[in-house]
């Protein structure tokens, strides 16, 4: 069936702050989907500010420019179809917080309600208690005579099935139950999987309504947070009617022509490689920058983080640089070069060597000694290399995209002003193992301007390596990357016990242990390093806060020693 009133979603990639583009954004979705004859258009979650605003929501002059684009978004109706828009207001609470996160029904040029969000989270990357105040009551609104019932984005998500445990004892979607149409503004962000997670949520809200509903999702990449969009609109049986593209600016419009029940959701690989691409691009376009400067060192990481770099800006706006020290191998030099030569990248060389042999020579005329000068010559290569991207960078106006994976920083296996520098962490919420999943995908679809496979074999072959001392690998000084990846997954992101890890892995009780108390003693460096696109459940980024200067003796038994590698 179609949908009692034709309804488009403005699936649009706001800016946040920026009040006045995003406000064009939204006026040319809603030109579009009135040009094509919809009754209803729908934005995201505050729309006009983009999410999330953070402490942005603290500055008056940001907020009175949302009001007046609220306005300009109110005349337009005027003429055209009924739009739900997403923004804040001022709370009418006598204590509490000054904003609620607030839905309004623009109809023939007059509000025609106000919904402001009952449940607001305070979990991983959400924090809008530190700015709303929460709503307290359901809005139905009534359009070309159809009752609408409005929710934004947590108020689907309030049962033990988002967390694990019900973290609210309200129920937002109850009171709709009969309505002819419920709606959900959201800003969901991006995991993996998380679009086909998201359509049986909402085809049991409709199930349970006896409404279809349309779940409108921002897109685009915020900092560390990546939105996906794919919105649906979905039948009352939880069956889909139309369906938004993954990482695309969209205006949906239902019914549609074609098979309207299809959602072109890639597989993992395919979609993790378009929402990193989307991160990347984003973060470059939102801060001002075009170009990119990587470290090529001919290892996975950089490969790989070379690869979506060329894809999301484009292969002349990335620059590879190999640096390579006396015991930098010959075929890591050559794949470095290969790597660049097959994505077409601009590509240089520079040694390093007397750089490096001059820093340590300065740093132990300064000590007493030189029984650390092995971890300070290693440390001094990685800094090197990092003072000359860096330099790169300011030189030419690009910025550093930082290699390391989520593995490595969750073992503090990276050096701080080293190899750690740069403005993001493309792979920092990807273990290892997905890195190489993303090569083979990389190989398997090549980018479009070559037929060749970008990442060489000899690459996806070699052991991994820091490469700054002689014949050294990573499992010379961590477990294995599959033990490491599998305790990492289960602890970060399941939050499970060490015991029950070695209980249900293949870790043995030293290497889970390892690992965790190299994660518990890494906390420092993932402080002062940049952040990581967030495609999990659970990164190694805003919504993660564990403390520096604590003690872990109580789950271990014992505290565990500082990593002194910094």
């Amino acid at each position: 069936m179609n949908l009692p009133i034709r309804a488009a979603v403005i699936q649009h990639n706001p800016t946040v702050g920026d009040v006045s583009g995003n406000r064009t954004q939204i006026l040319d979705g809603y030109a579009q989907a009135a040009n094509a004859g919809a009754d209803l258009a729908i934005t995201p979650e505050l729309a006009l500010l983009g999410y999330p605003p953070r402490d942005l929501l603290h500055r008056q002059a940001v907020l009175d420019a949302e009001q007046a684009a609220l306005e300009d978004l109110r005349s337009a109706t005027e003429d055209g179809p009924a739009l739900i828009v997403g923004h804040t207001a001022p709370s009418n609470r006598d204590s509490g917080p000054p904003l609620t996160n607030s839905a309004t029904v623009f109809s023939d040029g007059t509000a025609a309600g106000t919904y402001d969000k009952r449940l607001l989270p305070t979990y991983d990357v959400f924090d809008e208690h530190r700015y709303f105040s929460r709503g307290n009551k359901p809005q139905a609104v009534l359009v070309n005579g159809t009752t609408i019932g409005i929710t934004i984005c947590e108020d689907a998500w309030f049962d033990h099935e988002v967390t694990g445990q019900q973290r609210h004892a309200t129920d937002p979607i109850e009171p709709y139950e009969g309505v002819d149409l419920l709606v959900n503004l959201s800003a969901s962000p991006y995991r993996i999987s998380k679009p086909s997670s998201r359509v049986a949520r909402f085809g049991a809200h409709a199930e349970r309504t006896g409404a279809p509903v349309v779940f409108a999702n921002q897109v685009g990449g915020n900092d560390d947070i990546i939105f996906d969009g794919t919105s649906i609109i979905l039948d009352t049986d939880g069956s889909r009617l139309a369906s938004a593209p993954l990482g695309e600016s969209h205006v949906l419009i239902e019914p549609t022509d074609g098979d309207a029940t299809a959602l072109d959701i890639p597989s993992r690989a395919a979609q993790l490689r378009r929402m990193l691409e989307l991160g990347i691009q984003d973060y470059l376009r939102k801060t001002g920058f075009e170009d990119v400067v990587i470290g090529l060192s001919g290892g996975i990481d950089s490969s790989v983080t070379a690869a979506l770099a060329a894809e999301a800006v484009g292969p002349k706006h990335v620059y590879g640089i190999t640096l390579p020290s006396a015991i930098t191998a010959d075929a890591n030099r050559t794949d470095a070069e290969r790597v660049a030569r097959n994505l077409s990248i601009r590509f240089s060389e520079e040694e390093i060597e007397r750089l490096s042999r001059a820093a340590v020579a300065s740093i132990n005329s300064l000590t007493a000694g030189d029984e650390t000068q092995s971890i300070t010559r290693e440390n001094v290569q990685a800094r090197i290399r990092g003072l000359l991207l860096m330099g790169v960078a300011n030189d030419i106006g690009a910025l550093v995209l930082t290699p390391d994976n989520k593995s490595e920083a969750a073992v503090g296996y990276c050096t701080l002003y080293g190899d750690a520098v740069g403005a993001i962490a493309p792979l920092g919420d990807c273990t290892k193992r997905r890195v190489y999943a993303l090569a083979e995908e990389f190989n398997s679809d090549p980018p479009t301007w070559t037929d060749s496979p970008p990442i060489p074999t000899a690459v996806l072959e070699k052991a991994p390596t820091a490469e700054l001392a002689e014949e050294q690998t990573d499992a010379d000084d961590i477990p294995p990357y599959e033990v490491v990846d599998a305790v990492v997954k289960r602890y970060v992101g399941d939050k499970q016990p060490l015991q029950r890890i070695v209980t249900e892995t293949d870790a043995t009780q030293e290497q889970a242990e390892t690992v965790v108390h190299r994660l518990t003693r890494s906390e420092f460096k993932r402080k002062q390093t940049p952040p990581a696109l967030r495609v999990t459940t659970k990164a190694f980024d805003s919504g993660w806060r564990y403390p520096i200067a604590a003690s872990y003796a109580e789950m271990f038994g014992t505290s565990p020693h500082a990593d002194n590698r910094q």
